[in-house]
């Protein structure tokens, strides 16, 4: 029988669920893997949480190199989170011939080409399935599928904090509240920044991009766009028109060129990731010969997070886990936004004047927009304006964003315009 020992560095929320669920489910993995799993040693800056899992001091330190160049450790865990530190750890356990598992993904957005080549080179491998879509199996999932397929687009919701928000929001809840109710419930930090801006998502896209297309992306090239700006009336008007409003993780190859971004979109309810709620997460892939197919499932939390990681562990103590190369990376240019096809949702605030409407669709002829619906709010307001939403037919973004430029400079426009795409996800 195969004896693998492990070490888990960090044991916050996500380490004491991987230690917990390691200690209860050892004889099951024993019986069905034919393999043994120790947890050899444990590290935290804490000595609190050594005493909380009630870790022997034998099996605790709070220097990691004790973990990282231990010649008894077979694979390390990686839990602290962070880039820099992190990076150090991960760097020198794969140099010192050791696994890595990580549930790190700013981490792998922004060193996973560095990482990978010292995998390749050292010949073990990185487990990062509990990355991207806390407990569902996505990673590992792409992974077998490319194998025999080409995927060719993903459509992902990959965030929870942000779709409880907008759930609550399709609810008549506004922005604000929403947030305060999503940290009440533990969906969202206490600093929900990096959930609400896109940039998590956009983390994840980078993960997801290099597993997918053989790709590295520099995250600032991911265009990028939080739910901050979506009102409650942008919602309403959204399901009256027949769509719902979810931040979107997408990415697609298209004619040798690859379109990543992150944002608001409006997607038609008859869509299944219309239907993913609350702080659940789902993705969508497409590949040429199984053709669309979805993961859904707990974005995050201790259990669901820990269980992924867990899984990763066992796949690479049995041998079941296949390590891919990103060697060579797959050489494609990367679309720009503004140059990329949509049908949008056009929100613009007009002063509440004769003629000033006939001024707008005066402006998007010039720049040749076509216009598809055009919904106008006539309710008294403070500001003396109206909210007006135009959807588009398809066209470049760019063109739209020469619009809003000249409304801009005639002053029709009071307030800052929403533009977010609509989506047909094929």
């Amino acid at each position: 029988m195969k004896k693998i020992n492990v070490g888990i560095i960090g044991l916050g929320t996500i380490g004491s669920g991987v230690y917990k669920i390691l200690n209860q489910r050892k004889s099951k993995i024993k019986k069905q893997y034919n393999v043994e799993i120790n947890i050899k040693k444990c590290c935290d800056i804490s000595e609190a949480s050594r005493k909380r899992l009630k870790i022997s001091k034998e099996n605790f330190t709070k220097n990691y190199i004790d973990i990282t160049e231990s010649k008894e450790i077979d694979i390390v865990i990686e839990l602290i989170g962070g880039i820099r530190v992190a990076y150090n750890i991960s760097k020198e356990t794969l140099k010192n011939k050791k696994h890595l598992i990580t549930a790190n993904k700013a981490l792998l957005a922004y060193k996973g080409k560095d990482l990978r080549k010292l995998s390749n080179v050292n010949n073990v491998s990185i487990g990062y399935e509990a990355s991207v879509g806390g407990g569902i199996p996505i990673i590992n999932s792409i992974k077998d599928s490319i194998l025999i397929n080409n995927i060719t687009s993903f459509w992902g919701i990959l965030n929870g904090t942000c779709n409880y928000i907008l759930t609550l929001m399709s609810r008549g809840i506004d922005f604000s509240k929403a947030l305060d109710m999503a940290k009440k419930e533990g969906f969202a930090e206490a600093d929900p920044t990096l959930d609400i801006n896109g940039k998590d998502t956009a983390h994840k896209v980078a993960v997801l991009c290099q597993t997918c297309f053989n790709l590295n992306l520099n995250v600032d090239q991911i265009y990028t766009q939080g739910i901050e700006d979506i009102s409650s009336y942008d919602i309403e008007v959204a399901k009256n028109l027949g769509y719902e409003i979810k931040l979107l993780g997408i990415s697609r190859v298209i004619n040798k060129e690859l379109d990543a971004r992150v944002h608001p979109t409006l997607i038609s309810k008859a869509n299944p990731l219309a239907n993913v709620t609350n702080e659940f997460n789902a993705i969508l892939v497409n590949s040429n010969n199984l053709g669309p197919y979805m993961s859904y499932g707990y974005g995050a939390g201790m259990l669901p997070t820990a269980s992924a990681i867990v899984a990763d562990i066992v796949r690479v103590s049995s041998e079941l886990n296949n390590q891919l190369s990103l060697e060579p990376e797959l050489k494609i240019n990367l679309r720009k936004f503004e140059d990329v096809k949509s049908k949008f949702y056009f929100r613009i605030m007009i002063k509440d004047a004769p003629g000033n409407l006939g001024k707008v669709t005066s402006i998007l002829g010039k720049y040749k927009i076509n216009i598809d619906k055009v919904i106008q709010n006539n309710k008294e307001n403070k500001l003396k304006a109206i909210p007006v939403i135009i959807l588009t037919k398809s066209l470049e973004l760019k063109a739209l964003n020469k619009a809003v430029a000249s409304m801009t400079k005639s002053k029709l426009i009071q307030k800052d315009s929403l533009i977010i795409p609509v989506e047909d996800l094929s």
